[in-house]
């Protein structure tokens, strides 16, 4: 995979989901938590619509509603 090739399969998807999964970061712990997370989803069909034919993309988007799960449950441990 020449540097342009990377750059645009892996690493613009992977830039891509760390800025959505920052959006959670403190979900469940603030009262506007349903925005959050329907922006957080907002933003994951985005990155779908962006990389449709893209498994990379595709693998990372899955990444993020799992890790959306298991965020929420650190959330509301801390938050207890």
């Amino acid at each position: 995979m020449n540097d342009t090739t990377w750059k645009q399969t892996i690493y613009e998807p992977y830039l891509e989901t760390w800025k959505i999964i920052k959006l959670i970061q403190y979900a469940d712990q603030t009262p506007e938590q349903e925005e959050q997370w329907n922006r957080y989803i907002r933003e994951i069909d985005r990155l779908n619509k962006m990389y449709p034919d893209n498994p990379f993309a595709q693998n990372l988007i899955r990444l993020l509603l799992d890790a959306g799960d298991s965020i929420a449950k650190m959330n509301n441990e801390v938050s207890a």
